[in-house]
């Protein structure tokens, strides 16, 4: 995978997850929340690989059969035929012992809940939930909600907020020294306005920024770089 700028919020992420790897047999239960942009996905997909984990992603309306192959795959189990009940029983024996990361949570209904705190417990499978609000937020089904009450007492300390970034030092030293080296602050300040602390602006920003570079024969980033950049991203944005 790309590059991965360890920030504050990652290092807190990667410490929850070691803690939740190292008390297996309680089924234990994490999660990592934020605003679209701040890094989750990023953030799932390190931890999967540095902690020998295994992450899926939800859909809106994923069902839970759909969820139970998704973990049956990202766990190489050979055998993906059968009903939801027969893949959770053989999940149950592939999953123990493992970190399972499930990204987009916050798209997941009581019963795919349910499936997975139900591994999480039976199979001594770790759990980090990753995603939006999830338990803010309101729900008409008394089921879903008794559920999330539930889970939100397991998790109890073991949350890591993710948010964007606000200092100028910040910005610079992790969206922008990493790829271009030592900049002035008119360019930090250019590029933090343009990128407003979101790592997945920040990303796309920089990307825009290295081709503009590349095009005017640049080596040095600039507030000029910068600006034009933005600029250039801005109609694709709006017809995206």
């Amino acid at each position: 995978m790309k590059q991965v700028i360890e920030t504050r919020h990652l290092r807190d992420a990667r410490q929850m997850a070691l803690s939740i790897r190292d008390s297996l047999d309680t089924g234990p239960i994490g999660q990592i929340v934020g605003e679209p942009g701040t890094g989750k996905t990023w953030a799932g997909k390190w931890l999967a690989q540095k902690l020998d984990g295994v992450r899926v992603c939800c859909s809106h309306g994923i069902t839970s059969r759909a969820l139970a192959l998704k973990i049956s795959v990202a766990l190489d189990e050979p055998n993906l035929s059968g009903s939801t009940s027969a893949l959770v029983a053989r999940l149950e024996k592939r999953a123990s012992g493992r970190l399972l990361i499930v990204d987009e949570a916050n798209q997941l209904r009581w019963q795919q809940l349910e499936l997975l705190r139900y591994l999480a417990d039976e199979a001594g499978m770790g759990l980090l939930l990753a995603g939006t609000e999830l338990m803010d937020r309101p729900f008409s089904d008394g089921r879903t909600a008794t559920l999330l009450a539930q889970l939100a007492s397991r998790i109890g300390a073991k949350r890591v907020r993710f948010e964007r970034l606000t200092a100028l030092e910040e910005i610079t030293g992790y969206m922008l020294q990493p790829h271009f080296g030592k900049v002035d602050k008119a360019t930090a300040q250019a590029f933090a306005r343009h990128a407003k602390g979101y790592w997945r602006d920040g990303a796309e920003l920089a990307a825009a920024c290295r081709r503009v570079m590349q095009a005017q024969q640049l080596d040095t980033l600039n507030a000029v770089v910068v600006d034009a950049a933005a600029n250039w991203m801005a109609p694709a944005r709006h017809n995206a």
